[in-house]
């Protein structure tokens, strides 16, 4: 997960990933697998409003709240990309 999202994947956050916590995607209560396709990594504070139900967090990106985005269009987090690393 550190490889892969380099940090908290909420869009903007520029928390390191010694700073996150893995959020399973689809909820462990739920079935979801303890497993790195199904965990993406979060700062507190974005793992709190994940769970308080205020953004959504999926593998690529987060799609906002509506009083942040009333479409809801899926953003991804770039502060963590390197020269290497593609946003596709």
């Amino acid at each position: 997960m550190i490889a892969r999202d380099r940090g908290c994947v909420a869009p903007g956050c520029d928390r390191p990933p010694e700073w996150c916590d893995a959020h399973h995607l689809v909820h462990w209560s739920d079935g979801g697998a303890t497993s790195i396709d199904n965990t993406a990594l979060l700062c507190g504070y974005h793992h709190t409003l994940v769970h308080q139900g205020e953004w959504t967090a999926r593998m690529i990106d987060g799609i906002p709240p509506p009083w942040i985005d009333p479409a809801r269009d899926p953003q991804r987090n770039a502060l963590h990309l390197c020269g290497s690393c593609e946003a596709s």
